[in-house]
């Protein structure tokens, strides 16, 4: 006799199973993981411009971001992660969404998209 506990776990494998499935078909990004990844190759890098406001206002602080880097190397969207002056973030995802990375690719050589996380301090001299 099948009990009730085994009757819900059969039923949510059935369900999560063909979600996994669909996922990867769908080509959604891989998590960046150096354990088994070589880091991404920025090939184009622009510096993020520090805000005047917040430079006159002695803000300091560190930005945070997910970079979803696309199959041909451009950032197609950045999360922050961290980061607690609104300004120093707008900052570092307008500069962090112009760069340009070395294409990655899985094992079989095609391109696929990588989330990789991006860290910005913003400090004043």
């Amino acid at each position: 006799m099948i009990d009730r506990r085994t009757l819900l776990v059969g039923m949510l494998v059935a369900v999560v199973a063909p979600l996994g499935a669909a996922a990867l078909q769908a080509g959604e990004p891989v998590r960046y993981d150096e354990a088994t990844m070589s880091e991404p190759k920025v090939i184009h890098k622009v510096a993020p411009r520090y805000p005047e406001d917040a430079k006159k206002e002695g803000v300091q602080g560190v930005v945070v971001l997910d970079a979803v880097i696309a199959e041909d190397g451009t950032v197609r969207e950045t999360r922050v992660v961290q980061g607690e002056d609104a300004r120093l973030v707008e900052a570092a995802r307008t500069a962090v969404g112009q760069w340009r990375y070395e294409p990655v690719r899985d094992e079989d050589g095609k391109p696929m998209e990588l989330i990789f996380t991006v860290t910005i301090r913003f400090a004043l001299s």
